[in-house]
């Protein structure tokens, strides 16, 4: 294995924040007291060898799966973790099918347990879907998983249920695992925010409380699985972590019968932002863009001009504004835009943008 820098991560740690700061991908956080828990509520010991018996409970009945589905995770990213962890184990130059453009870890996960990464484009010409054609010509004996989310980062387009079962069903004639991303998939409503994890027997999912809800803090991932699948991940966590935080896991099973709740209270304001973002674009001809499904991120293109990089240094520089360059995402004309701010400010940024689009890209 080997571990290099993700250029992501660097630059989100050491560069994402600025008096005017659109990089999160998130919903901003809740505290404990807007969450309604008290001190009295909690401990810090309790029975959770392989994870804390009510949360897998409240997971498995929120997905209406058997709880020997459900494996927790310390966030998405150890899930992803987890899952290449277990399917590149055997020490072959597994080939793995990863999305483009990407979040990167995404590619640089499996690439770091010793993955051949095989990319799948998901074209903008095409509105970010993927060639079912390309897709299967990609399939081969020795692919040993699909890598894939939806929503989309960094565009927050979605997958239609039609063509994920499409490529379920030709992965599996191959014996390929499809892994599916939905950490922003309950951005949207209803059975357009439904699990694919029903759709095929060789789906995998990994998720969190983390993007839709404002619970970052708690790292609660979980991962669905196969139970042959969730049994091997267990022998992983006896490598790593032994077993997770008890008081994190105790105060996020308490969260789930509020979720609904929860959700609602951005509700209006990322509908307002936007449409705010919708009605800047259409009115400026420098930019284009994919309309995200939903959730709060989106990827406009720079068709004059500008990089992503230079506009996003611009910004910082003149108005200590940062948006996250869409090199970070294989994108470099583009730049991905974060929308869980007051409107008033998201206006501003936006006026922002046009000032700098005015002045330098002609």
């Amino acid at each position: 294995m080997e571990f290099k820098p993700i250029k992501y991560m660097e630059w989100m740690k050491t560069k994402g924040h600025a008096k005017y700061n659109l990089c999160p991908s998130g919903v901003s956080s809740l505290s404990l007291k807007e969450l309604g828990v008290g001190i009295e509520d909690l401990e810090i010991y309790g029975e959770n060898s392989y994870g804390y018996l009510p949360l897998i409970e409240a997971i498995a009945n929120k997905y209406q799966v058997h709880e020997d589905n459900v494996m927790l995770a310390i966030g998405t990213s150890f899930a992803l973790f987890l899952v290449c962890a277990l399917l590149l184990n055997q020490g072959e130059r597994a080939r793995v099918l990863v999305e483009r453009p990407a979040y990167e870890p995404l590619w640089a996960v499996p690439q770091a347990f010793g993955g051949q990464i095989v990319r799948l484009d998901r074209g903008y010409g095409q509105g970010y879907a993927f060639d079912l054609d390309e897709f299967e010509k990609h399939l081969s004996e020795n692919v040993k998983f699909v890598l894939l989310t939806n929503l989309h980062n960094p565009s927050g387009v979605s997958l239609s249920t039609s063509m994920l079962k499409e490529m379920a069903e030709a992965a599996n004639k191959k014996g390929v695992f499809l892994v599916i991303d939905e950490v922003y998939l309950e951005f949207l409503d209803g059975e357009a925010g439904r699990t694919s994890f029903h759709l095929a027997d060789n789906i995998i999912v990994i998720s969190s409380l983390t993007k839709v809800f404002g619970l970052a803090g708690l790292r609660c991932g979980w991962i669905l699985a196969p139970p042959e699948i969730v049994g091997k991940m267990k022998i992983f966590l006896d490598y790593s972590l032994v077993e997770g935080v008890f008081i994190g896991e105790l105060i996020s099973s308490k969260m789930f019968d509020q979720l609904a709740s929860i959700k609602l209270r951005k509700k209006e304001r990322i509908h307002q932002n936007v449409n705010l973002i919708k009605s800047f674009i259409e009115s400026e001809s420098r930019l284009t863009w994919i309309e995200p499904s939903g959730g709060i991120i989106c990827f406009p293109r720079i068709e004059t001009g500008l990089s992503g990089d230079e506009l996003a240094k611009i910004l910082r520089e003149d108005f200590d504004t940062a948006i996250i360059p869409g090199r970070l995402f294989e994108s470099p004309q583009h730049f991905r835009l974060g929308m869980d701010v007051e409107p008033f400010v998201l206006a501003e940024v936006l006026e922002q943008i046009r000032d700098v689009l005015a002045r330098y890209a002609g």
